[in-house]
């Protein structure tokens, strides 16, 4: 059975020592399935999370490549070709790595935010 996005992914707003703030993708067993890079304040990190949304409907956007021991990696871009999330997870096959992509496609301005910098 399929989950519908609102049980199976949600965003987590964060804040790390030096106060730059970030966000996380996570599923529902609170695994971190993308990373963003660091903002300077927590509006322009909740745009970011609108960029991963709108991005993650392009196939275009997503850049996945072999890297050592044949794992594979996936990196989102913006329309100018900027890395603006990464997916910390190698995976063992293209397959498995196209088939995630596949998953983010369901992400929507719905997916739920948890700020933990409150």
């Amino acid at each position: 059975m399929k989950h519908s996005n609102n049980e199976k992914f949600f965003f987590e707003i964060n804040k790390d020592k030096d106060n730059f703030f970030y966000f996380q993708l996570k599923n529902k067993e609170d695994k971190i399935l993308l990373k963003s890079w660091q903002f300077t304040n927590k509006t322009n990190c909740r745009n970011g999370i609108k960029t991963v949304i709108r991005n993650s409907k392009n196939e275009e956007r997503f850049e996945v490549e072999q890297i050592y021991d044949k794992k594979w990696m996936v990196r989102m871009k913006t329309v100018n070709s900027k890395t603006i999330a990464i997916i910390p997870k190698e995976f063992d096959t293209e397959e498995e790595a196209k088939n995630f992509i596949e998953d983010l496609k369901s992400l929507s301005l719905k997916t739920p935010i948890v700020d933990k910098t409150k």
